[in-house]
């Protein structure tokens, strides 16, 4: 093997009907990147596909669809669409993914702007089809282990105050929006929730609620029925109060009367349908309470506080983490405890008096 002009050594090896060439400082090492080449090829046989990083994602993505639900698609959609698929990251070969290269990425997304917990985010779905990738013989390791995700603060939940709940609901003059919002703040359930409850999973006489399908926002301004639930958690029974019964009465005779003016009395099942008695649209009903929060000079709230603030309440009344737990739908204990740390610390000074008595009676 001669040495070429340049001082380096060359050897080659066919594969699939054409030559591939490896170069070295010098002969030994031309060869022994040749032969790890050919063994990594042997036992990934589609590692010389050329592939790229967004083809993988995208084909990875479109594998996934028939396993995840509609919202979960759009968001792994959203994230690889803004960040991979059109962008020239994504058009890195396979074969050459390094995790110093997702470093790079990781810190051009922070640069850019975008929080930790988009960049986590990233991390997460892009990590998923690369772990794919692994298991298809795509590529020997998957890069993104070796890669720490961006540290991130939770954020302290926001609820609100007796003053600020009035002073939204002087604002909120939509009388079928006032008892979805009511209804919100009363029972802690997610929008999804509320919006996929049906008359069947209302018990009137033992005065319960269940959760046991959701409402999912499609693309634009329209919305879909899904018989499953976030969690396996997330499916569950809760106690409702006699105010919330009455509010439940008035609401199915709202929706009775809807159904005979439009003629299709059966249509439609849901507990707080649109008035064409289909699905409400999961973001027209949050762009609608947003303009309600802006119009009562909150506008730092969000529809999702009212599960905040229902959580909130419970815990500085005393109710037990763990019913708070249950009636939130959350997977763990664990997400409660972390969520709404911030308002146990009172707690803390009642027992520290509770506590205090204990070495009195001498």
């Amino acid at each position: 093997m001669a040495k070429r002009k340049d001082n380096r050594y060359c050897v080659s090896a066919t594969v699939a009907g054409k030559r591939k060439f490896f170069y070295g400082k010098t002969k030994r090492e031309a060869e022994e990147k040749r032969d790890t080449y050919l063994s990594r090829l042997n036992d990934f046989p589609l590692m010389d596909e050329k592939i790229t990083l967004a083809e993988w994602c995208s084909a990875w993505l479109d594998g996934m669809r028939s396993s995840i639900t509609e919202n979960t698609y759009r968001s792994y959609f959203g994230v690889l669409n803004t960040h991979l698929l059109v962008s020239p990251f994504g058009q890195t070969l396979m074969d050459q993914l390094t995790p110093a290269l997702f470093r790079i990425k990781q810190q051009q997304m922070l640069d850019s702007g975008l929080s930790p917990r988009t960049v986590n985010y990233f991390h997460t779905v892009v990590s998923s089809a690369l772990k794919q990738a692994v298991f298809d013989g795509i590529i020997p390791s998957n890069p993104l282990l070796a890669v720490r995700r961006v540290k991130q603060h939770r954020k302290e939940a926001k609820a609100l105050n007796r003053e600020q709940i009035i002073q939204f609901f002087n604002h909120l003059h939509d009388p079928m929006l006032a008892r979805l919002c009511t209804f919100a703040l009363q029972t802690g359930m997610r929008r999804s929730e509320i919006l996929g409850l049906r008359w069947q999973d209302v018990d009137f006489k033992h005065k319960t609620v269940s959760v046991n399908q959701t409402v999912l926002a499609l693309m634009g301004n329209s919305a879909v029925i899904s018989p499953t639930t976030k969690t396996k958690s997330s499916r569950r029974t809760i106690t409702i109060s006699d105010a919330l019964v009455h509010l439940l009465h008035t609401q199915r005779i709202y929706c009775n009367e809807l159904g005979l003016k439009l003629g299709k009395p059966k249509a439609c099942n849901l507990v707080f349908p649109s008035q064409a008695l289909t699905p409400l649209a999961p973001d027209n009903v949050s762009r609608a309470v947003k303009k309600v929060f802006r119009e009562a000079g909150l506008g730092e709230f969000t529809f999702h506080c009212f599960r905040h603030t229902h959580a909130t309440f419970l815990i500085e009344q005393g109710i037990n983490f763990k019913i708070v737990q249950y009636r939130l739908g959350h997977s763990s204990f664990a997400t409660t405890m972390d969520t709404y740390s911030h308002v146990s610390p009172g707690m803390d000074a009642q027992a520290a008096d509770v506590a205090g008595t204990l070495g009195e009676a001498k």
